[in-house]
């Protein structure tokens, strides 16, 4: 009885790697397809993230969930790409 339970356990710890990338696999060649026939239902799925870009000059970048200040005219501006000390 011992070693059927461990024949079990050995089962499961090699059929649930194969089954994880057996899903991933079939979810890519899946969302492959559906970007080569430009299915519209991408746009609504759950399960994809759509970034929307915006015309915008060459070298802009998008930045998510940034804030943005009103500042007073005439107001020094630092650069905040620096570490402050």
């Amino acid at each position: 009885m011992y070693i059927a339970f461990l024949w079990c356990i050995a089962i499961l710890c090699l059929f649930l790697p194969a089954w994880l990338l057996s899903n991933t696999w079939n979810k890519s060649r899946k969302l492959d397809s559906r970007l080569f026939y430009c299915d519209d239902s991408l746009l609504s799925d759950s399960s994809v993230e759509v970034t929307p870009v915006y015309l915008a000059p060459m070298g802009t970048q998008i930045t998510e969930n940034a804030r943005f200040m009103v500042l007073p005219a005439g107001a020094q501006i630092y650069n905040q790409n620096k570490l402050v000390e």
